[in-house]
């Protein structure tokens, strides 16, 4: 026969765990994933400038080539868009991630400029570019950000222009 009373309940570990979280649990995760999510958040931020640079370097490449053609064909290296066979250097203006691409002299006949369109980031209006090297064939190219105060973060250039 039961002696206690129906009113009368022992308590054992097990009930603790049907009751859920407790507030201070709660609270400790959302601490963890915040500080998770504040130390991600810079290193995404490189990853989505980093993609949309590497979008404007398709236009790179198209230069690239019209450039080296240019000088296969005439032994002379173009020095602006218009000897190069390209459009003008505002024209690239209508890309999503490029506001202009120049060819010029500086640092070295037929370097490529192409300076970055992405609003509200650090790399918006900063330049990147492809410089030749002739003194071997075929023509070696070394991606680079450009020297000065327009020059992108090497956080935000694709690995292969890292130097």
């Amino acid at each position: 026969m039961n002696t206690m009373s129906p009113c009368f309940k022992v308590t054992v570990a097990s009930d603790y765990r049907d009751r859920g979280f407790t507030l201070v649990e709660l609270m400790i995760v959302v601490a963890v994933v915040s500080i998770l999510a504040v130390i991600a958040m810079p290193a995404y931020q490189n990853y989505t400038i980093r993609s949309k640079v590497s979008e404007a370097m398709v236009f790179l490449a198209e230069a690239k080539t019209t450039v080296a053609e240019k000088y296969s064909a005439t032994n002379d290296m173009p020095t602006n868009n218009q000897l190069a066979g390209l459009s003008t250097p505002e024209s690239y203006d209508e890309y999503e991630y490029l506001s202009r691409l120049e060819v010029s002299s500086i640092p070295v006949e037929g370097a490529i400029v192409v300076t970055i369109k992405i609003p509200g980031t650090s790399a918006n209006g900063k330049q990147l570019q492809l410089v030749p090297s002739t003194n071997t064939s075929p023509i070696i190219w070394k991606c680079e950000p450009v020297t000065g105060p327009l020059a992108i973060s090497t956080n935000h250039v694709p690995a292969n222009c890292r130097g």
